[in-house]
């Protein structure tokens, strides 16, 4: 098909338009992305018969209509020309066309949605410019920007289908992620887990665990003084337990806050100071308000030049510190360069420089930190709405007289040559980090390793080494862990997270530095296997790579896996478990034939535990044996032939690393693996 443009006044709504309800449905939200972003796919026509001067459109009607509705209101010309695919005049290929179009599109979903409007807002457009832009209402623009601020686990959910958009606001209701993220782990796996209502009431009257933030900020003595009670278990240590009064935890301790942030917008002279009973501020908070970004007033003269100094100091140092030195020199040298370091970042922190006029209206938030303490944000926002102004220059006075000095005003770069800026600054940073192999290596681990740790927050790195979405199978819920995760669970419990707990991105970074290279290792190691995706030896989730991986490194998935009932016994058919039964005795499906399939279910998963008294060969079978689709292909793996001949089951074996190799050493992991396939 060609594409060319066309005079809208030429064309026409094609008979062979399969679309003949709801054409006016979303016309105002069309026509508002058109004017704001253009046409963004062409319309399909064709020459009308016996009239050589129009053109039938067959796919595109609607866009047809928003054109002709902007052209009405004078937001287009009369004469607009639209781009267009022209196609041959055949009727049923028409149709035909015209069905596809309407039929193959998908909607984005709410989370899709969400995320491009967050990004749109981060880069400073407010939600009424975002619904006017695309045609939707500012309550919806505020609904799915809620949605963008929930706890990661229930924004993943929604994304996968496993709740429904109603429970996702309900979790929404509150703009606390790690409220959220509590209620989410007590009610998703709950009966009331797809009821909005109940997750809205459950948050609402949340209790508190005895580290959150709010519980470390307020204090226990404070709260029990006010009658909130703490359930303890038998083996909870001082300070520690359930705070079941969440409602009384959360009145005293905004009312503590509010106290701190009356105190810091007095010390800070700034106009207003909210406090916020969360670590983070959410976009419910800022909605109302405009970004404010004061100037800094710059180090003196006398701090520029002491600063200079430093600067060349602390190069000195650590060129003295590359030689071998005495200990205690290197003790002093390493003592002056962080005194060096802390009187630098001293003498650069200089105050906001804030207009008297600006300063009733500017303001910030008093958040909370992971350990309770307040945290005025260096964030600044304004209640007064911003004018507008059609270009940068309007900033200087409406008139100048003669003697006056004329005031310099930074024009505004163009967007495109920002942006190519941004990318030669960036090209230039990379060249030398490709070179400082050393800085590389621990930025990716590190990079991979954070999140894992225990740190939710946003990320100010500009590094994108991630672990990405591994799309789980959902499967079913309520299915007890293998063994192989509860090990999994105990590598990551065992490493040190200190680290990552630090706010500021660069500090975590340096305290992970800080770690031996071992640890470092370890956290490499442990990341880059939660960066697997799901994977079988056959059928739909089917990785040769996997198989290939496990085979390399000797695994034995019985050593780590076993069937049970609930894991896998349960869910298939009676006539696969006799077939099962019968490769380990023949004559054990005759034994079982009449029996329940909860009771077969059950014999099978003692079987296959070792559980059950029976000949040693054919306990050998069942506690080797998996089905094909867990196996790692032939090397470590049992040969279900050669059972026959052993004299002694093969028990499985746990696998964990040495106690005092902290390096989770690989050598012996496969020499563990290559002892148990012996041991077969």
């Amino acid at each position: 098909m060609q594409t060319t443009t066309i005079h809208h006044a030429k064309l026409r709504l094609s008979d062979s338009n399969v679309r003949k309800l709801n054409a006016e449905s979303g016309l105002e939200a069309l026509a508002a992305s058109i004017a704001e972003h253009g046409l963004l796919q062409p319309l399909i026509v064709s020459p009308a018969k016996g009239r050589k001067t129009l053109f039938d459109v067959h796919a595109g009607g609607r866009r047809w209509r928003a054109i002709g509705l902007l052209i009405e209101r004078g937001v287009l010309p009369k004469d607009y020309a639209v781009d267009v695919r022209l196609c041959g005049d055949d009727a049923a290929a028409a149709r035909e066309i015209s069905l596809a179009e309407n039929l193959i599109r998908e909607a984005m979903t709410p989370t899709d949605e969400a995320r491009a409007y967050a990004d749109i807002v981060a880069e400073g457009t407010d939600a009424e410019a975002v619904a006017r832009r695309f045609g939707v209402t500012v309550r919806h623009v505020h609904g799915r920007l809620r949605l963008a601020d929930l706890a990661e686990p229930i924004f993943s959910a929604l994304a996968t289908g496993d709740i429904t958009l109603d429970v996702a606001m309900a979790y929404g209701s509150i703009g606390d992620r790690d409220r959220q993220q509590v209620a989410w782990e007590r009610l998703s796996t709950s009966w009331q887990r797809d009821n909005a209502q109940a997750i809205r009431r459950a948050i609402a009257e949340e209790s508190l665990a005895s580290s959150h933030p709010v519980a470390r900020f307020l204090g226990e003595a404070e709260y029990t003084g006010s009658g909130g009670r703490i359930e303890r278990d038998l083996f909870a240590g001082e300070g520690e337990g359930l705070w079941l009064d969440g409602d009384i935890a959360m009145e005293l301790a905004m009312k503590k806050l509010t106290f701190e942030a009356d105190v810091a917008a007095l010390g800070s002279r700034l106009g207003w100071v909210k406090p916020l009973l969360a670590a983070h501020v959410s976009y419910e908070d800022t909605k109302e308000l405009h970004a404010y970004w004061p100037r800094s007033e710059g180090p003196s003269a006398e701090a520029a030049a002491r600063m200079l100094e430093i600067s060349q100091r602390i190069e000195e140092i650590g060129i003295e510190l590359d030689d071998p030195q005495d200990d205690d020199v290197t003790a002093a040298l390493e003592s002056e360069h962080d005194a060096l370091e802390a009187e630098y970042e001293q003498l650069g922190d200089t105050e906001y420089l804030i207009p008297d006029d600006d300063r009733p209206n500017v303001g910030t938030f008093l958040v909370l930190g992971k350990d309770g303490s307040p945290r005025l944000l260096e964030t600044f926002y304004t209640t007064a709405k911003p004018e507008r102004r059609s270009n940068v220059a309007g900033n200087a006075p409406d008139t100048i007289e003669a003697g006056d000095e004329v005031p310099a005003v930074e024009a505004a770069l163009p967007r495109s040559l920002e942006e190519q800026m941004a990318k030669d600054r960036r090209d230039v940073l990379a060249l030398h980090l490709a070179y400082n192999h050393s800085l590389a290596f621990d930025l990716a681990i590190f990079s991979l390793a954070r999140d894992l740790a225990g740190h939710f927050g946003t990320s100010k790195t500009g590094c994108t080494i991630r672990i990405g979405d591994r799309n789980e199978p959902m499967g079913l819920t309520g299915i007890p862990v293998s063994l192989a995760v509860s090990e999994l669970e105990t590598i990551r419990a065992s490493l040190p997270h200190d680290w990552s707990r630090e706010e500021d991105s660069f500090a975590a970074f340096l305290a992970f530095r800080a770690l031996d290279d071992d640890t470092r290792a370890c956290w490499l190691a442990y990341a880059v296997s939660q960066s697997l995706t799901a994977g079988l030896a056959s059928g739909p989730h089917k990785s040769a790579f996997q198989t290939g991986l496990g085979e390399l490194m000797g695994i034995v998935t019985a050593s780590h896996w076993r069937p049970a009932a609930e894991n896998f016994f349960d869910r298939i058919k009676k006539g696969q478990i006799l077939n099962i039964l019968g490769q380990f005795d023949a004559e054990l499906p005759g034994r079982y034939a009449t029996a329940k399939k909860a009771e077969l279910a059950s014999a099978a998963a003692r079987l296959c535990a070792g559980d059950t008294i029976t000949e040693p060969e054919v306990k050998a079978r069942a506690l080797a044996w998996v089905p094909d689709a867990m196996r790692f292909g032939i090397a470590g793996e049992v040969d279900d032939d050669n059972l026959a001949d052993e004299s002694d089951a093969i028990e499985p074996t746990d696998f964990t690393p040495e106690a005092d190799d902290p390096a989770c050493d690989v050598a012996n992991q496969n020499e563990s693996s290559e002892l148990v396939s012996d041991a077969a």
